[in-house]
C-alpha cells in the first residue's frame, strides 16, 4: 500500500513539474498557424527587408503561406546564413514580380506563375540562373505545414510537379582578351600588337610581369617609408581634411626635392603623386623650388589666389603605416590569381599555405600554394613558383612582410571594382581611388623602365601595359555617363565613340586566362598578318569561290583523317567495356557474410572473363577487402601510364573495367570511410602492385 501511494505521488509531481516547464518553453511557429502576408529578413548588410503581396489571390496567397511555413521548418534553418539569405533574396524578387506586373493567376492558368516569372528573369533580366533551382526545395519543405488548406496543398503539389526549371545557359567565358576586346584599340596600339592579345600565353606573361614589377616597387618604397616615418603621430580621422596636415607633415619628414621641385627620389615621387590633386602637382612643385618644403600649406597661394592641392592618400594613408594598403593587397590577390587558384578561395589563403624551398645558404629556390578548395572539398596544388621568376620574388617580399600564420588579405579582393574615370578629359572629376593611383604609377617612367626591363628578361612584350595605358584616349566611363545614356549600357556605347568597360577585370578573369595560357602554343608569327590587306579584307573580298572550294577540299580531308584517327584507331572498344562492366556490377553481391557454397570470393578484384556457370561475385564488407580496393585503384592511378604504354590491350579490356567494378562496389560498403582513413598509415607498408606487368609487352 505504501509503494503505491509513493507512485502516486511521484506521478502528480512529475506532472505538476512538466506543465511548468512546458509554460517556458515558447509555441512552435508552425502550431500557431500560419497567415502572415508578410516576411521580413536582415541582408548581408543588415538592412531589414520585408516580403508582402499586395494583390489578394488565393493562389498567390498559397504560394506565399508554403514560403512561410518553409522559413520556420528545420531545414530551412540548417542552411548556411549565405543559403538562407539567397533563397530570401529569389522569393522577393518572386513577389516584386508578382507586385510590379500585377500578374493574376486565374483557374487556367494558375500553374504558370513560376515559369512565367522564370521566363521573365532569364529573358529579359538577363539571369544566368533559374530561381525556380532555389524555390522548389523550399516549397517542398514547407508543404508539410499544418497551416496549409487540403485545396493549398493540391495546387502546391501540381505547381512543382509542372515547374520544371530550365537549363541553364552556355557559360561564357571571362578572360583578359574578352575585357580588352576594344574595336577602337587597334587604331592605337597598332595591328601587331592589338593581335597579340589574342594570346593568353602572351598576355598573362605580360599581365604577370607588370604586376609584380609593380608590387616590387610598391614594396621597396613601402620599406624606406616605414623607416623614414618612424614615430609620426596619427592625425585624428575623424577631423574633416585631416589629410592636410597629414600630408605636409609626411613630405616634409620623408620627401626629398632638387632645386627644381622635382622629386629626387622614388619615395618622394609616390608621396607627391598620392598626396596631391593631378592637375595641381605642377604648382607644388614650383612652391617647393621657391620656397622649400617649410613652404607647404593647406591652402597656399599660387598666383596671389588660394588653393587647395591636398587629397586623401590611397597608398600612405596613416592606416597603412605598419600593414598593406588595398592596392597592395589587389595586385598580391592578382598575382595569386594566375597560379589558378579559385577566386572565391583567394581570399581566405594564409602564409602557411605556402611551401618553400630554400639553399644551404637560406636562399629561396622555389615556392608552391597548396590550399583547401571549398567548391571541391579537396586540396589543391598550383605549378610550383621557381624563386628565378619576378612574380615569385614579389610574393615572397610580400608575404615576408605579413606575421606567421597571417592571413594574406585583410581586405576583401574578390569584390568587383567599378572602372575607375582614368580619362585624360579634363572636365572630369573622379574621386582619388587605389586603381586611378595604379594608372598613375603605371605612367612613371621610372616604372616603365622597370617594367620593360622585366618583359625583356622574359622574351614579352610590353602588350598589357601598352593596352591599359591606351584606355586613357576612351571616352568617359559608364558610371560617368548615367546621367546622358539613361543608364543603360545599350545606350551608353551607342553615346560614345570609344566606350570603356563597365567594371575593372576580376580574379575571375585573370584565373579564366591563366588556365587558357597552359594549352595556348601561338608562336610570335602566328599572330602577325604579313599579307598586304587585313584577315577580313582578304576573306570578303580576295576569296574566290576556287580558292573557297580548295580551302574546303583541304579541310574535309584534314577532318576525315582525325575523324579516322580518333573514331577507328585510338577510340576504345567503349560499349565492350560497359557490357563487360555491367555483367560483373549484375553478378556482384556485397554482404557481411556468405551461407552459399557454390560462391566465387574475390579477394582482390574479378577476372574481366568467367564462364557462364560461375555463380555470384560476393564482396565481404570487410575493412580488408576495402583496403585491397582502395590500394589496386591507387597503384593503377600512379602506374596508369607505364601500363598503358607496355599493355594497351590489358589496360583497355581488363584493367579499367576492373576498376571501375571496384570504384562502384566501394560505394556500396560500409567500411569504405573507415578502410581509407586506415589507408593513410598504411599505404607506405602495402607491397606494389602490376609491376610483374611492366616487365613484359604486348
Amino acid at each position: 500500500m505504501t509503494e503505491v501511494n509513493d507512485t502516486v505521488k511521484e506521478s502528480s509531481y512529475d506532472d505538476e513539474m512538466s506543465r511548468a516547464f512546458d509554460q517556458t518553453l515558447p509555441k512552435l511557429v508552425a502550431s500557431a498557424g500560419i497567415s502572415s502576408t508578410r516576411i521580413a529578413f536582415k541582408r548581408r548588410s543588415g538592412a531589414t527587408v520585408t516580403i508582402e503581396l499586395e494583390h489578394d489571390n488565393q493562389y498567390h496567397r498559397a504560394i506565399f503561406k508554403t514560403f512561410y511555413a518553409s522559413s520556420q521548418t528545420s531545414w530551412f534553418r540548417n542552411l548556411s546564413e549565405r543559403s538562407q539569405i539567397d533563397r530570401f533574396e529569389t522569393f522577393k524578387g518572386f513577389v516584386n514580380w508578382l507586385n510590379n506586373t500585377e500578374h493574376e493567376t486565374f483557374e487556367v492558368r494558375r500553374y504558370q506563375c513560376l515559369k512565367d516569372d522564370e521566363s521573365s528573369k532569364m529573358n529579359d533580366e538577363g539571369c544566368k540562373s533559374s530561381p525556380i533551382k532555389s524555390l522548389i526545395p523550399a516549397f517542398k519543405a514547407g508543404l508539410g505545414s499544418k497551416s496549409l488548406t487540403e485545396e493549398e496543398y493540391s495546387f502546391m503539389t501540381t505547381l512543382l510537379r509542372l515547374s520544371k526549371a530550365a537549363r541553364n545557359a552556355n557559360p561564357e567565358p571571362y578572360t583578359l582578351t574578352d575585357w580588352l576586346a576594344l574595336p577602337w584599340l587597334r587604331s592605337i596600339l597598332g595591328e601587331h600588337k592589338y593581335l597579340s592579345l589574342e594570346s593568353p600565353s602572351r598576355l598573362l606573361t605580360s599581365f604577370r610581369v607588370t604586376v609584380a614589377a609593380t608590387l616590387s616597387y610598391l614594396l621597396e618604397v613601402r620599406a624606406r617609408w616605414q623607416k623614414q616615418a618612424l614615430g609620426m603621430t596619427e592625425p585624428q580621422l575623424s577631423q574633416n581634411s585631416w589629410f592636410e596636415s597629414w600630408n605636409i607633415n609626411v613630405l616634409q619628414r620623408c620627401g626629398a626635392f632638387e632645386a627644381h621641385g622635382e622629386p629626387a627620389d622614388d619615395l618622394t615621387r609616390l608621396l607627391l603623386l598620392d598626396f596631391t590633386r593631378p592637375d595641381k602637382q605642377a604648382q607644388i612643385k614650383l612652391l617647393i623650388a621657391r620656397e622649400g618644403l617649410g613652404g607647404l600649406r593647406r591652402k597656399p597661394y599660387v598666383d596671389g589666389k588660394p588653393t587647395r592641392p591636398w587629397q586623401p592618400p590611397a597608398l600612405f594613408h596613416p592606416e597603412y603605416q605598419h600593414s598593406y594598403s588595398p592596392l597592395e593587397e589587389c595586385l598580391m590577390a592578382w598575382l595569386v590569381a594566375c597560379e589558378t587558384v579559385q577566386p572565391t578561395d583567394i581570399n581566405k589563403l594564409k602564409t602557411t599555405d605556402y611551401a618553400y624551398e630554400h639553399n644551404s645558404s637560406g636562399r629561396l629556390i622555389a615556392m608552391q600554394c597548396r590550399y583547401y578548395k571549398g567548391r571541391a572539398g579537396s586540396s589543391r596544388e598550383p605549378a610550383m613558383l621557381m624563386a628565378s621568376d619576378c612574380w615569385t620574388k614579389a610574393q615572397y617580399a610580400y608575404i615576408n612582410g605579413l606575421p606567421y600564420a597571417g592571413r594574406l588579405f585583410s581586405f576583401d579582393v574578390s569584390r568587383q571594382k567599378p572602372m575607375p574615370n582614368i580619362t585624360e578629359n579634363p572636365n572630369s572629376i573622379s574621386r582619388h581611388t587605389d586603381m586611378i593611383l595604379l594608372w598613375n604609377l603605371w605612367q612613371l617612367p621610372q616604372l616603365q623602365s622597370r617594367i620593360a626591363n622585366a618583359t625583356k628578361a622574359v622574351g614579352t612584350p610590353t602588350i598589357f601595359l601598352d593596352a591599359v595605358l591606351a584606355l586613357k584616349e576612351g571616352s568617359e566611363t559608364w558610371h560617368s555617363n548615367t546621367g546622358k545614356s539613361n543608364g543603360t549600357l545599350e545606350n551608353y556605347r551607342n553615346s560614345v565613340s570609344r566606350p570603356l568597360p563597365t567594371v575593372l577585370f576580376s580574379l575571375t578573369h585573370i584565373k579564366t586566362t591563366a588556365v587558357h595560357a597552359g594549352s595556348d602554343q601561338y608562336r610570335e608569327g602566328d599572330l602577325i598578318n604579313h599579307h598586304s590587306h587585313t584577315s577580313r579584307t582578304e576573306k570578303h573580298s580576295y576569296l574566290t569561290d576556287a580558292n573557297k572550294d580548295f580551302v574546303n577540299r583541304a579541310g574535309r580531308i584534314t577532318r576525315l583523317i582525325l575523324n579516322d584517327l580518333e573514331n577507328v584507331v585510338y577510340q576504345p572498344s567503349v560499349s565492350s567495356m560497359a557490357n563487360a562492366l555491367k555483367d560483373l556490377e549484375l553478378r556482384s553481391r556485397v554482404i557481411d557474410a556468405t551461407g552459399s557454397d557454390n560462391a566465387q570470393v574475390q579477394t582482390l578484384y574479378p577476372p574481366s572473363k568467367q564462364h557462364e556457370t560461375d555463380g555470384l561475385i560476393i564482396v565481404p564488407d570487410t575493412v580488408e577487402q576495402a583496403l585491397m580496393f582502395i590500394h589496386a585503384i591507387d597503384q593503377a592511378e600512379n602506374k596508369y601510364k607505364q601500363l598503358l604504354t607496355v599493355r594497351p590491350d590489358w589496360v583497355e579490356r581488363t584493367l579499367l573495367v576492373q576498376l571501375e567494378w571496384m570504384t562502384r562496389t566501394l560505394q556500396k560498403m560500409r567500411s569504405e570511410s573507415a578502410a581509407r582513413e586506415q589507408y593513410r598509415n598504411l599505404k607506405p607498408h602495402l607491397p606494389p602492385m602490376f609491376d610483374h606487368f611492366l616487365e613484359t609487352q604486348e
